[in-house]
Parts: structure tokens; C-alpha cells; sequence
């Protein structure tokens, strides 16, 4: 059992893009920044959105928008950088707000969505609920940031 898990459930922070709710395990999760501004790099995907120089360690910077194919706005006052953390390196996801933290429990947890599409099967690794009509996609950090980590290595 990881630290994020107990036995009720999953610790995950939860955040919007766009008007859909997404949520990443917090035990993934390094710390929440006020967006600012990443540098371009040169020739990378159009959602690796460049670096940011974070206490003087250089982290790429995927905008989640950009990934999922949904139009760009600026960013905003409650835009976000959630720093994530997977095998030792630092990506960060770019969210339009970040709403809470939650438990979410196991039963309400629906893993590896057969309807996602190709582009974001590899990005969503499941589906979960908490009481209400809503619905959170459960991101794949590891194959989310895949580019982004690529990226820095070469920098």
C-alpha cells in the first residue's frame, strides 16, 4: 500500500481542463505552482509548452489542453503547473484550475477505459466518481509526460 492509498480508498488531486474534471495520485504530486510562463523548445510537440526553471532545476511543462486536442485559451488567474514526479524526473501538467484533494474510494475507481480514443488511451488509466453524476479521468502521468521527459534528456 502506497502512501496515497489507505484503506478507503485513493488520495488524488483533482483539477479542471476545460469543463471536464481530471485527477492525478497525489503520491505522483510534488507541489501545485501559480502558472508562469515556460520557455520554448525548439522542434518539440506542440503540448510540450517549453521549461521552467523551478529552484534552479530546469522542468519541461505539458499543457494539458494541448495534449488532449482542446482549444487553447490564455492562460488565466487560476491557471495552474501541477509538478509531478515519476522514475526520479520532474514534468509539469498545466490545468485550468486545481479544485481539491480527495479520497477517492477503490470501488469508485474504474481502471483502463476501453472507450478512450488512441491519442488518449495512453493518457487515461481510468474513470472514477465521487457520489455525484460527475465523472474524473484518472491520468497516466508516466505516458502523459513520455514526451516531455524525452525532451529534457536531450536538453
Amino acid at each position: 500500500m502506497t502512501a496515497a492509498e489507505s484503506s478507503s480508498g485513493v488520495q488524488f488531486v483533482i483539477f479542471k481542463v476545460a469543463d471536464e474534471t481530471y485527477a492525478v495520485e497525489i503520491a505522483e504530486t510534488q507541489e501545485v505552482l501559480r502558472y508562469q510562463a515556460p520557455r520554448p523548445i525548439p522542434h518539440s510537440p506542440a503540448h510540450v509548452l517549453g521549461v521552467i526553471n523551478l529552484r534552479g532545476q530546469i522542468i519541461p511543462i505539458v499543457g494539458l489542453r494541448e495534449k488532449f486536442s482542446i482549444e487553447s485559451v490564455a492562460p488565466g488567474i487560476e491557471t495552474r503547473i501541477i509538478v509531478t514526479r515519476h522514475n526520479q524526473r520532474l514534468v509539469g501538467v498545466v490545468c485550468d484550475s486545481v479544485e481539491f484533494v480527495a479520497i477517492i474510494p477503490t470501488s469508485n475507481i474504474e481502471e483502463n477505459p476501453e472507450f478512450a480514443g488512441k491519442q488518449n488511451e495512453s493518457s487515461i488509466r481510468g474513470v472514477a466518481h465521487l457520489g455525484d453524476d460527475s465523472v474524473i479521468f484518472l491520468l497516466e502521468i508516466s505516458s502523459l509526460t513520455a514526451d516531455a521527459a524525452v525532451q529534457s534528456a536531450s536538453q
